[in-house]
């Protein structure tokens, strides 16, 4: 089962560019029944999506660049409510890039969003 999420921001044309987009979307894992190997599983998703992994200075993982004020970067944050994926990309690589980390998450403990 896909991991059920929910935008804060849907993906919104940046500066009158049709091709780049900003986005802030809320991936709903229920990190209270996360055991190691679920903790190890998110990571190595991390891994094999596009944009090419890397870290930030504070250890938040990054794709598409290490810079959020020079776009194009992606990077998310474990909070509360789930995983918190935000940052400004061109559009076509933020479908390629949530379509391969829903993919690669199914089957994570998630909760019910409804």
């Amino acid at each position: 089962m896909a991991v059920p999420y929910y935008d804060n921001l849907e993906a919104t044309p940046v500066g009158g560019l049709t091709c780049m987009v900003e986005v802030e979307r809320i991936y709903g894992f229920d990190w209270g029944r996360f055991g190691a190997a679920d903790w190890d599983a998110l990571a190595r998703s991390y891994e094999g999506l596009p944009g090419g992994l890397r870290w930030s200075p504070d250890g938040l993982p990054m794709w598409f660049g290490d810079d959020e004020d020079l776009p194009p970067f992606l990077t998310a944050s474990v909070e509360p409510p789930g995983l918190q994926v935000f940052g400004v990309l061109p559009e076509a690589d933020w479908l390629a890039w949530d379509a391969r980390f829903l993919a690669a998450t199914a089957g994570l403990p998630a909760r019910d969003l409804a």
